[in-house]
């Protein structure tokens, strides 16, 4: 059994419980993940992992947040890239937001466990996941308002229903049912019928 780390911070330490719940969630799934594990997995008892996280699904709550923060940070990386125009940039966004939901389903075979669990149970952190990816998407649709490239009263409403016409493309039982390439092709069809239904009429 490893040696707990008591010199840690309270703050690494709920990284280094969220590394090791990681392994786990890839090697067995959340279901067979039993806290007891995680905490062998990291030489405390499992008495004291309950100090930092009052269950499995405090865990997987971390793990999700963990993972829409890393998700923000590729879909913004989308905001720098230069010489896009704003069509450009919302296929891209889509793409990013695509690729990243599909490496987390091949990380995590059992992964809609998880989607499900906090669904029924944490219903304010799906809520959370979209706002971050609507915040995103909204600098795009105002950057193209500001171009003229299209004209939206509301941007938060038409971002919102942007992110709904793509939810098969980041729903894990959806995409498992199809290869990347599939998924790719179906996305740039659907992209292409927002950028239509966005596009200035002249």
């Amino acid at each position: 059994m490893k040696r707990f780390d008591a010199g840690l911070s309270d703050g690494q330490l709920k990284e280094k419980i969220l590394d090791a719940a990681d392994k786990r969630f890839k090697a067995v799934g959340f279901k067979k993940t039993a806290m007891a594990e995680i905490a062998d997995d990291l030489g405390m008892s499992t008495a004291n992992l309950y100090r930092y996280f009052s269950s499995k699904l405090d865990i997987a709550e971390g793990f999700a947040i963990r993972c829409f923060v890393e998700k923000e940070q590729a879909l913004e990386s989308v905001l720098r890239i230069p010489k896009l125009s704003n069509q450009e940039r919302l296929q891209n966004f889509a793409l990013v937001l695509l690729h990243f939901n599909y490496q987390q389903l091949q990380n995590y075979p059992a992964i809609n466990d998880i989607v499900v669990a906090l669904c029924e149970q944490r219903p304010r952190l799906i809520e959370r996941k979209r706002l971050g990816e609507l915040e995103i998407i909204k600098v795009i649709l105002e950057k193209g308002n500001d171009n003229g490239d299209w004209i939206i009263d509301d941007v938060a409403l038409v971002g919102r229903a942007v992110l709904t016409s793509w939810i098969m493309f980041t729903t894990p039982m959806f995409m498992q049912l199809h290869t990347l390439e599939e998924l790719e092709d179906m996305l740039n069809n659907v992209v292409s019928l927002t950028l239509d239904g966005l596009n200035k009429r002249t």
